[in-house]
């Protein structure tokens, strides 16, 4: 057909090789992704099948410069998911002598090293498989000054550690072209459910509506609830978990990515406990992460699971988590605010109201001991700063010693120095769920920290923040929303007029108090004092030891 300004051709799809190629390639990668690699494996060899020879053979020198290199990297990366699919079918043995050549062709290669290592490792060649990981190091080392990547740095650890997830899958009967890869398997992962849950009765029904949602759009269904040390989101995502639990038959995923602890879950160790929990077979699990990305997106895609993602500690962590399905629900929780996850709310979760928290201390001390001393009660949620992890620990001791008095721990409480040590009972104490969000602070916010803290003040400015540092206000700005962020401190909503205004909760001013004694030096505190109020403080005016 003529069209300017030359001619077209018109073909059919099917008769032409490299639309074939291209088609079958697809169909490979899509059976592999769903875990049938005997019949992906066929579908890319029909695929490679239809290459003879180089690409554009016989074309013009102008065509072939243009157009060669990317169709000889498709064949090469088909070629590549044709061996991924062979090595999950278990044909470790056959591919070592295929996959030598292919690397001595492609030296620099890392996919096809990584596959020769794996094929080598389970045909019982780890010695071999070493050194060839040696070899591309010496070669990237000595030609471009770089190591291997950390996928395939990561893989020779493993092979070095011999791990179990590295062996071959199960035999498969050879005449069976579906081998058992999955089994059905509904995963029921939650934590116990509180059995004292105490008000957030809005926020119950912002997260139910969400979650009972599941279905209704393409979108993610789900929400993120963020909020300071020791507020309640993970009773809170727990409790709202199991009252939705109807609404996701096909089971409940729990992780603890454990965001602010060394080492933090990576996506990669959570997939694979994920995958294994939804009936995937260890060998059958992918060895690098956005092959395990997508077996996991692959199995949830017309399920109607929850997904409960723990202490997540940033949004790189929770993105390769997220599961795509219409039917899946997720809620993450997490002191940071995790705002850049596209698609998904975000609750930012506060202390109780007075009434909450006396109703919480009453059914842990009991309602009867409670109204015997109902201002003693009333003055022993104040001092726990309205915190639900510091009620329920003030409850708990007070459960342990029926013989004690209300009055008694409320005077304890009432010594500020004293107060972090009072809460604490067991393994679960106030100081420690802080010191986790402190020790994530580089050195001039801990400072920040210590120094904004010495005033005696309910709120404070930004510019009282800038004197109290000696720092410009730009500097101080930086340092004290970086403190926002860390959820170590907090900023009060204020009229267009009015400039920002941050504060402290009463148990983060007390540990940034005991900081700044343990590290700040005297003078620091008392020069620190001093810029804002003009005066040199009394040692004692700020509840820390100044000399």
């Amino acid at each position: 057909m003529r069209q300017r300004p030359g001619y077209i051709l018109e073909a059919d799809p099917a008769r032409v090789d490299l639309m074939e190629f291209e088609r079958l390639a697809k169909e490979g990668r899509r059976l592999l992704d769903v875990g049938v690699p005997h019949e992906a494996a066929a579908a890319l060899t029909r695929a490679l099948a239809l290459w003879r020879g180089p690409a554009l053979a016989g074309a013009t020198d102008l065509l072939t410069n243009a157009e060669r290199p990317q169709l000889e990297e498709a064949r090469l990366a088909t070629l590549e998911d044709r061996i991924d699919a062979d090595l999950a079918a278990g044909r470790h043995a056959e591919l070592s002598s295929e996959l030598t050549g292919l690397v001595a062709l492609n030296p620099w290669r890392e996919r096809l090293r990584g596959q020769l290592m794996l094929a080598l490792y389970r045909s019982g060649r780890q010695a071999e498989a070493m050194t060839s990981y040696q070899e591309l190091r010496r070669l990237l080392a000595d030609d471009l000054s770089i190591d291997p990547s950390n996928d395939l740095q990561e893989l020779f650890m493993r092979v070095l550690a011999a791990d179990p997830a590295l062996n071959p899958p199960p035999a498969a009967d050879e005449a069976s072209a579906r081998p058992a890869v999955v089994t059905a398997v509904r995963p029921a992962q939650l934590p116990p459910d509180v059995a004292d849950f105490t008000g957030r009765s809005h926020e119950i029904t912002y997260l139910s509506t969400i979650l009972q949602r599941c279905g209704s759009n393409s979108s993610i269904t789900g929400c993120v609830i963020s909020g300071m040390a020791g507020v309640g989101k993970t009773a809170l995502a727990v409790h709202v978990a199991h009252l939705c639990q109807d609404s996701y038959p096909d089971g409940q995923l729990y992780v603890d990515l454990r965001g602010l602890s060394s080492p933090a879950v990576t996506p990669f160790d959570a997939l694979g406990g994920m995958l294994q929990s939804l009936g995937v077979d260890g060998a059958a699990i992918p060895p690098n992460l956005d092959e395990r990305v997508k077996l996991y997106r692959s199995r949830l895609i017309r399920q109607r699971v929850l997904v409960v993602l723990d202490n997540a500690f940033s949004e790189e962590q929770v993105r390769p988590l997220l599961p795509t399905g219409r039917g899946c629900g997720v809620l993450v929780t997490g002191r940071a605010r995790l705002a850049a996850l596209e698609g998904v709310p975000l609750l930012d979760l506060v202390v109780l109201d007075p009434c909450e928290a006396m109703t919480m201390l009453g059914r842990i001390v009991g309602e009867d001991r409670m109204r015997s001393e109902l201002e003693k009660a009333s003055r022993i949620v104040e001092l726990c700063g309205y915190l639900p992890l510091s009620i329920r620990i003030a409850g708990a001791r007070l459960a342990t010693k029926p013989h004690w008095k209300l009055a008694q721990l409320a005077r304890l409480l009432d010594v500020q120095h004293r107060r972090l040590d009072e809460l604490r009972i067991a393994d679960t104490n106030v100081r420690a769920s802080l010191l986790q969000s402190y020790q994530g602070l580089s050195s001039p916010v801990r400072r920040a920290f210590h120094l904004l803290a010495l005033p005696d003040v309910s709120h404070f400015a930004l510019w009282t923040a800038a004197v109290v540092l000696d720092a410009k206000v730009a500097e101080a700005r930086s340092l004290v929303e970086q403190l926002v962020d860390a959820r170590l401190l907090d900023s009060v909503p204020t009229s267009g007029e009015m400039s920002a205004q941050y504060h402290f909760h009463d148990l983060v001013r007390a540990f940034a108090l005991e900081r700044a004694a343990m590290e700040e030096p005297p003078r620091e505190r008392r020069a620190a004092l001093t810029r804002v109020t003009g005066v040199s403080p009394w040692p004692n005016w700020v509840g820390v030891p100044c000399t």
